[in-house]
């Protein structure tokens, strides 16, 4: 089969006939690609003859390819990879096998030994439901809870983000102080929006004047370790509407919904069909609108009470249903260091 051919295909160097006939980089790129794909030599050949390349010019150019020592080395390469495909075609393959493949488990009850063994140690996204019901938070985190005990207190938000198609890429840029009270006002009156929102890159759980609230949450210190709070715990405030883009992250989260609802969209990491689309470690699939693009999705709707374990690497896509407050962890007991898990970026040189 042949691949895609290049933007600029017109830079074959059209000197018809002539032994002096060379094409373009970006040609010869694509030609290896295909060769290494598995393509057959003279099906390559013939899609450069199509493009106005002498028939044999293109020869001695598909012949030179794979003379290469390059060439080689690249074929090496291209054996492993497709190795790794068939590894992670087997995960995949296999995670489809559940009756309920496209659901998150949701579970009450678990030891910490159980929620590491079943859940974070597997990978495995899971629901859970008797956490945040023992908080102090759980009904008591409201808008009017924030404004009458935290209303003067100075915090990062983000504003006009309905301007940006890369809001969350930029954060910082859209991000400016304001009073506690004052944005839950605005949030408040912003209805359906997702124009301004308080994310966990404000970190705004840093700050001393909202220490208060860890008094509000009880947490099994088998799990979380209080200790390392510090710029591990994200503090999310917005009206319903705000989207955090298909992304993922390179730490496992526990995201606990205290307040509204949030829907997520969740796909695992070994479904490669998300590869072509990644920037870092974002994706410009939109898995609202773009579902037949993606590999399985999960999907999983948060209630008051809830908290959801986003494993490592699992991309997600995150809307709210109404205005919500939610609270999330990074600072586990165990190993949660992976910041080198970035796809989106391992194939930047060779673009």
């Amino acid at each position: 089969m042949i691949r895609r051919r290049p933007n600029h295909a017109g830079r074959v160097k059209r000197l018809a006939h002539r032994s002096d006939l060379t094409l373009s980089h970006a040609w010869r790129v694509w030609a290896a690609e295909n060769l290494l794909a598995g393509t057959r030599p003279e099906e390559v050949t013939a899609a450069l003859v199509a493009q106005g390349v002498d028939v044999e010019e293109a020869a001695t150019q598909i012949a030179a390819i794979a003379a290469s020592p390059a060439f080689a080395a690249g074929q090496r390469f291209a054996a492993q990879v497709r190795r790794l495909e068939l590894v992670a075609r087997l995960q995949s393959d296999l995670s489809r096998v559940a009756t309920d493949a496209d659901t998150v488990e949701r579970v009450g009850g678990l030891t910490a030994d159980e929620f590491f063994t079943r859940y974070y140690a597997t990978n495995t996204p899971v629901v859970l439901t008797e956490v945040v019901t023992r908080w102090k938070a759980h009904g008591l985190w409201t808008p009017a809870y924030f404004k009458e005990h935290f209303g003067d207190v100075e915090v990062l938000a983000a504003f006009g983000r309905e301007g940006d198609p890369d809001y969350d890429m930029n954060t910082p840029a859209h991000s400016r102080p304001v009073r506690l009270g004052d944005f839950v006002d605005a949030v408040l009156a912003a209805g359906e929006s997702n124009d301004l929102y308080l994310v966990a890159n404000n970190r705004n759980m840093d700050r001393a004047a909202l220490q208060r609230l860890y008094d509000d949450v009880t947490v099994d210190t088998r799990v979380i370790d209080p200790a390392r709070s510090r710029g591990s715990v994200a503090l999310w405030i917005g009206p319903g509407g705000t989207v955090t883009p298909l992304h993922h992250d390179t730490s496992n989260i526990l995201f606990a919904q205290v307040y509204g609802q949030k829907r997520f969209k969740l796909v695992a990491p070994w479904e490669t069909s998300l590869f072509h689309a990644t920037r870092g470690v974002y994706n410009r699939l939109d898995p609202e609108r773009d579902e037949g693009a993606t590999a399985l999705i999960k999907t999983v709707t948060l209630a008051p009470g809830e908290m959801l374990f986003i494993p490592v690497g699992w991309w997600h896509h995150v809307r709210a249903l109404s205005l919500s407050i939610n609270l999330a962890f990074t600072n586990f007991t165990r190993t949660n260091a992976f910041d080198w898990f970035r796809p989106g970026e391992a194939g930047r040189a060779a673009r």
